[in-house]
């Protein structure tokens, strides 16, 4: 007669203690994957904030640096007189309160500074910081930085970015060609924008940049 075998199998304190290490082993898993998954998150945002603040240096640095510009520039060479009506006092480039530039070029090329419209582009062009976020001038708007928050346009969004400090600097160096006091006026302006991830606070940067503006103001 054949004797059964005896089955073998795990004691209760064995599968305790593989429970055990599953669950230690499953946490750790868990603890990485979350870990990879902040830092995703983290790296994803950061990467929107800098695109967000980059578009809006990029777009004001690229107008900045027409301001002055006449299409009809080479009428005064050798008058020893500045015609140009886009570097008048009216609406020359000026900073007010650090954070707001207006400016003037002939977009159209036509050596006319229109009047203000709404119908065209008028020619004059301006930067602030409104709030928590930058705005642009309109056509037809206000030319001041007193004008009414309604009264500009944002160009960013402050449900996603807060902006919370814009600042332009407006450079100038004057050089004597003579005769007397004839010269040019070489100008820059230097930006700096600092902003942060509304649903991230902890996630902010600075980015700045130097503007050779292009057009040189003559002295006569």
């Amino acid at each position: 007669m054949l004797t059964p075998k005896k089955i073998s199998g795990f004691t209760l304190v064995e599968l305790l203690i593989a429970l055990a290490l599953n669950a230690i082993l499953f946490a750790a898993l868990l603890a990485m994957f979350t870990s990879n998954l902040y830092h995703y998150t983290k790296t994803v945002n950061i990467n929107r904030l800098n695109q967000q603040l980059q578009q809006t240096l990029e777009l004001m640095s690229d107008d900045i640096r027409r301001a002055g510009y006449w299409a009809n520039a080479a009428n005064d060479v050798g008058t020893g007189a500045n015609n140009n009506p886009f570097m008048a006092t009216a609406v020359d480039i000026t900073v007010t309160g650090g954070n707001c530039i207006l400016f003037a070029y002939d977009h159209a090329s036509n050596g006319t500074l229109p009047a203000i419209s709404t119908t065209i582009d008028d020619d004059r062009y301006g930067y602030r910081l409104s709030g928590t976020a930058v705005q642009e001038r309109p056509p037809g708007a206000t030319f001041a930085c007193t004008a009414a928050a309604n009264n500009w346009e944002n160009i960013t969004d402050p449900n996603v970015v807060k902006i919370t400090a814009l600042s332009f600097t407006l450079n100038t160096s004057t050089v004597t060609t003579g005769p007397g006091a004839q010269g040019i006026t070489l100008r820059s302006v230097d930006i700096s924008l600092t902003g942060q991830l509304v649903s991230d606070a902890t996630i902010t940067k600075t980015i700045t940049q130097h503007v050779r503006i292009r057009n040189d103001k003559f002295i006569p």
